[in-house]
């Protein structure tokens, strides 16, 4: 009986493990520091890569363009607010509820939209319209939602239990974030890998010809939007309780949707590490500006953005991972080898 033989460990093979771990290890151990203003940077970084995220798993899986993602952001702080300040419910029960009313509302507009063919920029404009109204709807009942002034959560002290954790306590924050994404980034992988993501790159890559093999498009899309949306809300209700106060504009706007969206374009969309690699170059982009570009100069740093879109579509339309993984195929020495023998 021959022994098992074993494959050595390749640096170049496993770089990206090795790159993962040494992140892990950094982004865990930063809290040490005691820099509240760089944990500050770095949560914002992570809540736009959690978004991202929760977009990519819906939008990156069916090829379905979702430009009202913020709606779901949105009724997960409104949900998750309303119901501490109305009933003393704990914002970590609220973050639940919200989930299931924003996976509701997004399985709705998945099944409506996908059951009468509503395909392409049509779905996209419709997400968006729908966003907008949930928008205008948090505008107009004013009893609830306090209008356009939006909701101001009053503290009450630090309470783990409560979601409230205050400044002295902000890497609890940090790790609460860190801990979602890392929740979020791992379902993303486990569905990339199930049979689930298989049936979505079946029906993204030709949905007739995955009917005719026995794959329900309609049933696994709706699936995906309602663990997309559920994830989403969660956001929301980490953005309310860290922020304190939050008002429609901001929460359901239209920068609200480019920001989830454009992390995903930048790092690479369908990838689990996209809207991770997008979400850091974005926060330290704008680390910089902010820096280098007067604070009187408006619109300045968007045109920025446009230009880091321009160039992206140009030389890496499929974004920053992708290139790179297509850059290191053609690269590796086992093609090479195999291209050579020929």
């Amino acid at each position: 009986m021959t022994p098992e033989l074993k494959t050595p460990f390749s640096p170049r093979k496993n770089m990206g493990v090795v790159l993962a771990i040494i992140a892990i290890a950094f982004f865990i151990g930063l809290p040490l520091l005691k820099n509240n203003f760089l944990l500050s940077i770095v949560m914002e970084m992570f809540l736009l890569a959690y978004l991202g995220q929760t977009w990519n798993i819906f939008s990156g899986s069916t090829g379905l363009l979702s430009f009202g993602h913020a709606a779901f952001f949105g009724i997960g702080a409104y949900t998750s607010t309303i119901l501490l300040l109305k009933f003393n419910l704990s914002p970590w029960i609220g973050m639940l509820v919200g989930g299931l009313l924003s996976a509701c509302v997004g399985m709705a507009i998945a099944y409506l939209s996908l059951r009468y063919k509503v395909r392409g920029v049509f779905f996209a404009l419709g997400a968006l319209a729908c966003s907008e109204f949930i928008r205008l709807l948090t505008l107009a009942w004013i009893p609830l939602t306090n209008g356009a002034q939006g909701i101001m959560i009053p503290w009450k002290g630090e309470n783990l239990l409560m979601f409230a954790f205050g400044v002295r306590k902000k890497y609890l924050s940090y790790y609460v974030i860190l801990i979602m994404l890392a929740l979020c980034s791992y379902i993303a992988y486990k569905i990339k890998k199930s049979r689930l993501g298989y049936y979505l790159a079946a029906i993204n890559g030709n949905e007739d010809a995955a009917e005719m093999l026995g794959i329900h498009a309609l049933k696994y899309q709706v699936m995906t939007m309602g663990i997309s949306t559920f994830l989403a809300a969660w956001a929301g209700t980490f953005y309310a309780q860290y922020y304190q106060h939050f008002e429609p504009d901001v929460i359901f706007g239209a920068m609200r949707n480019f920001n989830i969206i454009f992390p995903v374009v930048l790092g690479g969309s369908g990838t689990v590490l996209g809207p991770i690699v997008g979400a850091v170059i974005l926060q330290g982009f704008e680390g910089i500006v902010r820096n280098i570009i007067p604070s009187n100069w408006y619109g300045v740093p968007r045109i920025f953005y446009g230009l880091i879109l321009v160039i992206l579509m140009m030389y890496m339309p499929g974004g920053i991972v992708n290139f790179v993984k297509r850059k290191l195929r053609h690269s590796s020495p086992e093609k090479k080898t195999s291209a050579g023998g020929k």
